[in-house]
């Protein structure tokens, strides 16, 4: 189910970013992602908000497996966290950038708890018998990246951050470094949902063999 959902997500957001980006070649890496949920100005702002509850579930649902598979604390703390994450996606979805206060609050929510995500998926590599795959750590390694860069650049008396002036002319680091979270988080969803597969078809390949012996 989690990987169903990231594939929807993807999917979506796909559509969404290609019907906007027809005419506009390079520069379309300089569009915030938020503004492709634009009631008013995106023709498929449905399908990239509906995408983002589709993303928004298969954190949820990755991260729930994470708390029923591993009782550690460190691994129950990733589950909550990412969950919180989960959460902040989907209310993006429901509240897009026409909601622009409500927006902010929750588009700064998920900036935050990604970064808290990250950096303990980065904590919990080095622990013994590690959750994480060397492809999930790296991925987390990127999004910590790209939360940092993006809180140096927000202004946090408005939770907004700076347009990105003469876009299609200029590299936009914000745009540029949403689009790059964006992508890292839906990625380490999909190789989480991938990793948590095999973790239970072998605990339950484990409990098999203690039951028929």
């Amino acid at each position: 189910m989690s990987l169903a959902a990231a594939a929807i997500a993807g999917i979506g957001v796909a559509c969404a970013l290609f019907v906007e980006a027809k005419d506009m070649q390079l520069s379309v890496f300089n569009i915030r992602p938020d503004m492709l949920g634009d009631y008013m100005n995106s023709e498929l702002a449905v399908v990239f908000n509906l995408s983002l509850l589709a993303a928004g579930a298969c954190f949820f649902l990755g991260t729930l497996a994470i708390y029923f598979t591993f009782l550690d604390p460190l691994s129950r703390a990733i589950a909550v966290v990412g969950s919180l994450v989960g959460l902040s996606i989907a209310l993006m979805g429901i509240f897009p950038i026409n909601f622009l206060e409500w927006h902010r609050k929750v588009s700064t929510v998920y900036l935050l708890s990604s970064l808290v995500l990250h950096l303990l998926c980065f904590a919990d590599f080095f622990k013994e018998k590690s959750t994480m795959t060397r492809v999930v750590f790296g991925l987390s390694i990127l999004a910590i990246v790209m939360s940092l860069n993006l809180m140096f650049m927000l202004d946090w008396t408005l939770l907004d951050f700076p347009p990105c002036e003469d876009s299609a002319n200029h590299f936009c680091w914000v745009s540029s470094s949403m689009w790059v979270l964006t992508q890292a988080n839906i990625l380490w969803c999909v190789c989480l949902g991938l990793s948590m597969r095999q973790h239970i078809v072998k605990q339950q390949s484990l409990s098999h063999h203690v039951t028929a012996a």
